[in-house]
C-alpha cells in the first residue's frame, strides 16, 4: 500500500472523523462499534485503525477538531473590537454549529461521556481552558476601554458566556424547532445587561466567516 503524504493523511483523517461523527449522531456513541463505523464509511477495519485505535481516540479527535474551529474563529477577533460586536461574533460562530444536526447530537453525547470518562473529561477541560482564556483576554480589553463594568471578573465572565452558549446549543439539540436566531439575539442582550455594558443603539450582528471564507 503506497504511503500517504502528510497532507493526504490529514485530509483523509478529517474525512474519517466527519463520517464517524455522522455515524455516532445516528446510533449513539456506546451503541456504535468500530465495525459499524467502518461499514458506514465503506472502510476496511485496517484503514480505520490506521488512524484511530479506539472509539475514545475518535471522540478526542472530534473534540480537537471543534476546538481548532473555535480557536481559529476567536483568534480572528481583534482586541480593539467593541465588546458588543465580540458578543455578536461569538453568537454567529455558535449559530453555524447549530445548523449541523450531527454536530449538535455529538455535543450532547460528548458532554455526557465526559461525566463518566476521566480521559474525555480531561480533553474537554483543556478545550474549555483555551477558549475561556481567549474570551477572558477580550473581556480585559473591554474593561480597560470602559465598555464593561470594572467589577466584572474576566475569568468568571468568560466562563459565564461559554456556559450560556453551551446551554443554548444543548437546548437546540433537543428541540430542532427552536428559533436559534431569536435565542442568539436574546443571548447578546442578556450578556450586555449582565456585564452592565455601556452601548449605544442596537447591537450589530456581524456575519461570522464561513469555513469556505476561512479557507481562502
Amino acid at each position: 500500500m503506497p504511503k500517504l503524504t502528510s497532507e493526504r493523511y490529514e485530509k483523509q483523517k478529517l474525512a474519517i472523523l466527519d463520517g464517524c461523527m455522522r455515524c455516532f449522531a445516528r446510533k449513539g456513541f456506546h451503541s456504535t462499534s468500530m465495525r459499524d463505523l467502518c461499514e458506514f464509511q465503506s472502510l476496511s477495519v485496517g484503514a480505520l485503525y490506521g488512524y484511530f485505535d479506539s472509539k475514545e481516540a475518535i471522540i478526542k479527535g472530534i473534540i480537537d477538531l471543534d476546538r481548532a474551529r473555535w480557536e481559529a474563529a476567536v483568534a480572528e477577533i481583534p482586541p480593539a473590537m467593541p465588546f458588543s460586536d465580540v458578543i455578536s461574533t461569538l453568537g454567529s460562530i455558535a449559530e453555524q454549529g447549530c445548523a449541523n444536526r450531527d454536530e449538535l447530537a455529538m455535543f450532547l453525547q460528548i458532554t455526557a461521556e465526559a461525566s463518566t470518562n476521566p480521559e474525555i473529561a480531561l480533553v474537554l477541560k483543556k478545550y474549555y481552558a483555551v477558549l475561556t482564556k481567549r474570551i477572558e483576554t477580550l473581556i480585559c480589553f473591554a474593561i480597560e476601554r470602559g465598555e464593561i463594568d470594572g467589577s466584572i471578573k474576566p475569568h468568571e465572565g468568560a466562563v459565564f458566556m461559554i456556559a450560556c452558549i453551551d446551554g443554548l446549543i444543548s437546548r437546540m439539540a433537543c428541540d430542532p424547532g427552536l428559533d436559534w436566531r431569536a435565542s442568539s439575539r436574546l443571548f447578546q442582550t442578556w450578556i450586555c445587561t449582565a456585564f452592565n455594558m455601556k452601548i449605544k443603539g442596537p447591537i450589530k450582528k456581524p456575519t461570522a466567516k464561513t469555513k469556505e471564507d476561512r479557507g481562502r
